[in-house]
């Protein structure tokens, strides 16, 4: 492995390490939830602390799915396309985390 792809390898696993605990959580809370109504649900997000963990769920994945795409990218595209892909596939993660983090936000407050 090059010492540009060790960075990368590894952010990619401590991603999907974070995300193990936080998708057992969101599990747990709809298994928990199953056959609550919408207040039930919407009152159980928006505890801080769910909010919270709702918010790192959504932005971690953005991140964990930055950087598989952008292996997707660098292994399958060998036009000039590829630096655009790449910005547009970081915008797309930020775009997604952003909106995700705050939808969490308003749940919350």
């Amino acid at each position: 492995m090059s010492a540009k792809g060790t960075p990368t390898f590894i952010a990619q696993r401590a991603s999907a390490v974070l995300l193990l605990p936080l998708v057992a959580w969101l599990l747990w809370g709809l298994v928990a939830h199953a056959g609550a109504d919408y207040e039930a649900a919407r009152a159980w997000l928006s505890d801080r602390l769910n909010a919270g963990l709702l918010a790192a769920l959504i932005a971690i994945s953005a991140f964990h799915m930055r950087i598989g795409l952008n292996e997707v990218i660098e292994d399958y595209i060998h036009a000039g396309a590829k630096g655009v892909l790449m910005t547009l596939n970081t915008l797309a993660a930020l775009a997604v985390a952003g909106a995700g983090i705050w939808a969490a936000w308003r749940l919350a407050f």
